[in-house]
């Protein structure tokens, strides 16, 4: 179930009491993650080409999907199909295999892509896309079904979209965006202004009752950390003036004042204030290159060094919420780090290249 108005009265200020199946599901998690591709395996693939590719996927956990597909799709689509409707399958089966407050966590979390699916289907008809060129680009991996997300798809207009999320947070994002205009605000404010909701009701729901949660807060907060530094560089790079709100409230060690006063600041002036940071020794030699290798590379680093924690907290609390979390994050890496691969082959990309923009 989407994240409705009636459910965020309900849970907040709540005091949770933690329960849930977690040694289950942890064994579970563990099982899985076994099965993810390993460094040495990256480096097999990054010599294959497609075709390889292909048939590497389709003798492990892609198997099912890439035999499903196969009569329909061929090269780097089967590929970003494939590894699409895997990803979605596992987490579903997450969500459905967790328990009490368990699931309520997982599944709050993967509405991440509820979010993502929404930005794509605005997205595909502001553009004039058809409706199953969006629906193939949307990923049932969060709340919504792969029926309610087809539905949302075959509306005709956005205004219909939105009526359909009429009684989810997501409308009320969409009022913010809006505010007095009658026309649609324009997407990237409307996108903004899902993350913001997204990210403000997660942080509603995981209070700092218990030391697991108090470190899956902690992460959710670091991750707006690595999104407002991203959003900040961006601006910063493509000499973007700020004339809406674009930072995500919640960080742990950034607050949007703090963001605000480092947009201006040249990458010469940024380096010494982000030298505080716990994520500066991850990106500062990225940062002093930027202008000439691009702002992809820092991306990447960020979300390595945000990998890196997850996996040092999941051992910390090996019977939590963390190692779930650890897991989701690794596999959503993998389908990530897959589809590079493919496409940087289809693209001519050397392998360096490739390599360069994978999280591992």
């Amino acid at each position: 179930m989407a994240i409705t108005r009636k459910l965020r009265q309900k849970l907040k200020g709540r005091i949770p009491i933690e329960l849930g199946n977690y040694p289950y599901v942890c064994a579970r998690v563990k099982g899985k993650k076994s099965k993810l591709i390993s460094k040495d395996s990256y480096a097999r693939l990054l010599k294959m080409e497609t075709p390889s590719i292909s048939r590497f996927l389709g003798e492990g956990q892609y198997r099912e999907q890439m035999l499903a597909l196969g009569a329909k799709y061929s090269g780097v689509d089967l590929i970003e199909m494939a590894t699409r409707d895997n990803l979605a399958e596992v987490f579903t089966q997450i969500i459905e295999f967790s328990e009490g407050d368990l699931r309520t966590m997982v599944s709050r979390f993967l509405e991440r892509w509820d979010v993502w699916n929404i930005k794509t289907i605005i997205r595909g008809k502001s553009y004039g896309a058809a409706d199953e060129e969006i629906i193939e680009d949307l990923v049932p991996a969060g709340s919504f079904s792969t029926e309610f997300l087809r539905k949302l798809a075959e509306k005709e207009t956005i205004e219909e979209v939105m009526e359909e999320l009429g009684d989810t947070v997501y409308d009320i994002a969409y009022r913010e965006a809006k505010g007095e205009e009658e026309e649609f605000p324009p997407i990237s404010v409307f996108e903004d202004a899902l993350d913001r909701a997204y990210y403000s009701f997660l942080l509603e729901i995981v209070p700092a009752t218990t030391e697991p949660m108090k470190l899956f807060r902690m992460f959710i907060r670091k991750e707006i950390d690595m999104i407002n530094i991203r959003t900040l560089l961006r601006i910063r790079q493509e000499a973007e003036r700020i004339e809406r709100d674009v930072f995500i409230g919640g960080g742990l060690e950034l607050s949007k004042e703090d963001l605000e006063t480092l947009v201006p600041l040249s990458i010469k002036e940024l380096l010494p204030r982000l030298r505080e940071y716990s994520f500066y020794d991850d990106i500062s030699g990225l940062l002093r290159e930027i202008e000439t290798k691009g702002l992809n590379e820092v991306v990447r680093a960020l979300e390595k060094h945000h990998l890196k924690e997850a996996s040092t907290y999941s051992h910390l609390h090996p019977l939590s919420i963390l190692p779930v979390l650890d897991y989701l994050i690794s596999k959503e890496i993998e389908v990530e780090n897959i589809r590079i691969i493919a496409r940087g082959k289809r693209d001519g990309l050397s392998e360096s290249t490739i390599r360069d923009l994978l999280v591992i």
